[in-house]
């Protein structure tokens, strides 16, 4: 016994150091990040505050596209990309004044560009490449090589100078050290996440890896000892025993737990795996701690964790009204929350419950993530954009397809009361104006992570100069609601130059040809080449002489993160350390 302790409790010490290694590396990012006084405000706490004055590119849900140009416009070419017969164009729209950065007399007005975060794909781009590469199941090397290390140390504390046969409470003991590592990977304000530097929803990984060794050690455990008693001829005896029996409780949790955490379950009842979790985990701690007092320490480590977590949730939720929109052309419901408009960085998501009998039995119970699809302090307040992808949201598009009308009988949506947690994740200490240049690659409803982004970088003068964004949707007819927000995105910028590319991978039965789109903005047919793409966006960085890197944000489903994340990794090495550096930040749609 005094070998097995000595084992978990230096493992435990093991991992613990290399959470600390991480967190060290982290630090010059950290630092980069909070050197700006603006950060300590942001990204911690929703709250409301006066909106700065602005034009309000919103989003125009009368448009009509096709009704403001001449018959035969003339078509413009965008750098490289030839806009072919499938893309229309007009001549470009009256645009505001832009000032000329080169030409501001005193080095005052001229933008403070932030304190760039040194990352390793800035310094050493074949490494970045290398931990970057997918290898199974959408697992990048990094994450399989911080996998198969976990791993490594549990094995080796399991089966060093032990057999589970004769020697089944080494296993015990691994599991038990595990629960404080479980629960803490599993809370929304993830104290190892804080020290990292990244979101809840980056380490999942880890917690899914944690779950499983530990209902693989459980029953290694068990069947240990029942093969033990059996040899002994004692096994009706030792079931007989209180303690035991808390023991075989706290087994079959972990085993329901490892069921109803299956990738099936969770797309076919996440209510149900939801369900498990709550209720098998709390009867487990208890049941751990009946069956041996050895447990006890571990236990109260986790619930210390546990409490801290949903003292913050609580702290950090907002009830309050929230007002539905239709977005028909995109299946969009988009919910503007106007009481809320300050708090959250760009990328950043909040956990969104809808208290309203209307949305079923059971739907007003139901949390679910959405991206934040704008930048804060504006008058309209937070807007989500949640698309339609399974029965709630289905639900909360059909509330707001029975909206109420204002006195001058104009739709003005649907109220609805809700409760707002967050914000969590995003890029983390990522400074993407620290950038010289930004691309945006995202599918159907990720565009939402695209926008309050870019709509930050071009709000106050920054040091970046290029801005692509990228949008792959189904149906054209998914631009027809944010063009004015595209639009305002491409006129409004004084510093940077933004492009927007729109691509649209479903045949259409009807011509759009009479769509006219200002210079800036393209449509084309087909799935995007990314490689092209991005090496226009990192050329033309370059030719408006930025040399701070490029950040590149994807945000949509697990292929296209995927694809670029390839894109990425064979990239021209030499290009690549020419710009400063490519920063690539995944946002996938299922956690």
């Amino acid at each position: 016994m005094g070998l097995s302790d000595n084992l978990v409790y230096h493992a435990d010490i093991l991992i613990f150091g290399i959470i600390l290694i991480f967190a060290l590396a982290n630090l010059p990012r950290a630092y980069a990040r909070f050197s700006r006084r603006s950060e300590w405000s942001q990204g911690h706490l929703l709250r409301s505050t006066v909106p700065l004055p602005s034009t309000k590119p919103r989003i125009n849900f009368n448009l009509n596209l096709t009704s403001s140009y001449p018959d035969n416009p003339e078509k413009p070419s965008f750098g490289d990309f030839d806009c072919g017969d499938s893309s229309t164009t007009c001549p470009p729209l009256p645009s505001l004044h832009r000032i000329n950065l080169a030409h501001v007399v005193g080095e005052k007005s001229l933008p403070k560009v932030p304190n760039r975060d040194p990352t390793l794909s800035s310094i050493w781009h074949p490494v970045a490449s290398v931990l970057r590469s997918r290898v199974h199941n959408s697992y990048s090397v990094n994450q399989v090589l911080l996998m198969l290390a976990y791993i490594s140390i549990i094995l080796y504390v399991s089966f060093y100078k032990s057999d589970p046969f004769t020697d089944p409470l080494r296993a015990g003991f691994v599991i038990t050290s595990q629960i404080p590592f479980v629960y803490a990977l599993a809370t929304k304000n993830n104290i190892i996440g804080m020290m990292v530097g990244v979101g809840y929803e980056k380490l999942n990984f880890l917690h899914r890896l944690v779950g499983k060794l530990m209902v693989i050690g459980a029953n290694v455990h068990f069947i240990g000892y029942v093969y033990k008693w059996s040899l002994a001829g004692d096994i009706n005896k030792r079931l007989a025993e209180d303690s035991i029996r808390w023991g075989i409780v706290a087994l079959v949790c972990l085993d329901l737990l490892g069921f109803c955490s299956t990738e099936y379950v969770r797309s076919k009842s996440y209510n149900l795996f939801i369900a498990s979790h709550v209720v098998s985990f709390t009867i487990f701690l208890f049941a751990a701690c009946y069956h041996v007092p050895a447990c006890v320490p571990y236990v109260v480590a986790a619930c210390v964790f546990y409490i801290l977590d949903h003292v913050v949730r609580a702290i950090k939720t907002r009830v309050t009204t929230a007002k539905l929109r239709p977005l028909p052309e995109l299946g969009i419901t988009r919910v503007e929350v106007p009481s809320i408009n300050a708090g959250w960085r760009a990328g950043q998501h909040v956990r969104l419950r809808v208290l309203s009998s209307s949305m079923g039995w059971w739907g007003w119970s139901e949390v679910h993530p959405f991206t934040i699809a704008n930048v804060a302090e504006t008058s309209e307040g937070m807007v989500l954009m949640c698309k339609k992808t399974g029965r709630w949201t289905d639900s909360l598009f059909s509330m707001a397809q029975t909206a109420s009308y204002g006195e001058t009988g104009m739709e003005v949506g649907r109220d609805v009361r809700v409760m707002v947690e967050g914000p969590y994740g995003g890029v983390g200490h990522t400074v993407m104006s620290s950038y010289s240049g930004a691309m945006f690659v995202v599918g159907g409803s990720g565009v939402s992570f695209a926008l309050p982004a870019v709509q930050g970088l071009i709000q106050v003068p920054t040091g970046v100069k290029v801005i692509d964004i990228v949008w792959s949707v189904q149906d054209p007819s998914s631009l027809t609601p944010l063009l004015p927000l595209f639009m305002k995105l491409v006129q409004n910028s004084s510093s940077a130059r933004v492009n927007v590319h729109v691509f649209y991978t479903r045949a259409i039965s009807t011509t759009i040809d009479g769509i006219y789109l200002p210079q800036g903005i393209t449509l084309l047919p087909g799935r995007p080449k990314l490689e092209k793409l991005l090496d226009a966006a990192i050329t033309n960085t370059m030719s408006a002489g930025g040399s701070n890197g490029v950040f590149v944000g994807v945000c949509g489903p697990v292929s296209l993160a995927n694809t670029m994340a390839h894109v990425v990794k064979d990239f021209d090495a030499r290009l690549c350390a020419a710009v400063g550096g490519i920063k690539l930040h995944e946002e996938t749609f299922g956690w």
